[in-house]
């Protein structure tokens, strides 16, 4: 028996005000060739009875403590059948109820990542734009301009890669930065995938977020190359400390 075209990883922690509006995102889809998979960090608020009144359209459900999103993730990996994975945040939306189908219009391409763009809700900072619009270059250097809850990821990238979960907030920057060094074939779709809260840590441009991104540019990145970037990402972190929240 075949296994479904697309794997839907949303790993979830304490996240009862949301997750019903995430998991109805899905369900709603005109297209059905998927598994989802829900990784629970071990919620006490509520988050596993709202996700249990969907266990009969859930593949694998597990709840346990973890170091993280990006461990739940990598759990998520580690089960997923699809020849394509997309990763949900708990906080997070499909657009609409067709994106799916459209995407899958290219899942038999030449392309290993299909992506197109986010619309920001609630954004913790002024800087945040309403609608990113994610990209797949060079300038992928400076910053993550590709968005993760913007992308479809073919499941040959992971192989056995799985995201590094030492790194909180940029785990999928240091991914994509890997592909980008990896030459792989990307395709943009003019589509409005996912509807995401940006008012997290990611979001809020506190030095935490900069001090892991330094670290993993270092990690990364060959010298003298990651040394030009973590000296921009310090003079980002300066500049965005200087902008009033709005």
């Amino acid at each position: 028996m075949e296994g479904p075209v697309l794997s839907i990883i949303v790993p979830v922690f304490n996240s009862a005000s949301t997750i019903g509006r995430t998991l109805k995102s899905i369900f709603d889809q005109k297209y059905s060739d998927f598994e989802l998979i829900i990784i629970d960090g071990g919620s006490k608020d509520g988050s596993l009875e709202i996700i249990h009144s969907f266990e009969n359209r859930i593949a694998h459900l597990v709840s346990e403590p973890d170091n993280g999103v990006y461990d739940a993730v990598n759990k998520g990996l580690n089960l997923a059948l699809g020849n394509w994975v997309y990763i949900l945040g708990a906080d997070d939306a499909f657009s609409s109820d067709d994106v799916l189908l459209k995407v899958s219009l290219l899942f038999n391409g030449n392309a290993k990542i299909i992506f197109g763009d986010i619309e920001n809700l609630n954004a913790a900072h002024k800087k945040v734009p309403r609608i990113h619009k994610s990209s797949f270059n060079k300038s992928l250097i400076w910053r993550n301009r590709l968005h993760q809850q913007s992308a479809f990821y073919h499941r040959s990238l992971f192989g056995s890669f799985r995201f590094n979960a030492s790194y909180k907030v940029l785990a999928d920057y240091d991914f994509h930065l890997l592909l980008l060094q990896k030459n792989t074939e990307a395709k943009r779709i003019d589509l409005i995938i996912a509807r995401c809260e940006a008012g997290g840590l990611s979001k809020n441009f506190g030095f935490r977020l900069y001090k892991e991104e330094i670290k993993m540019k270092g990690n990364r990145l060959s010298f003298p190359i990651s040394l030009a970037t973590q000296v921009f990402s310090v003079m980002k972190f300066f500049y965005k400390k200087l902008t009033s929240f709005g």
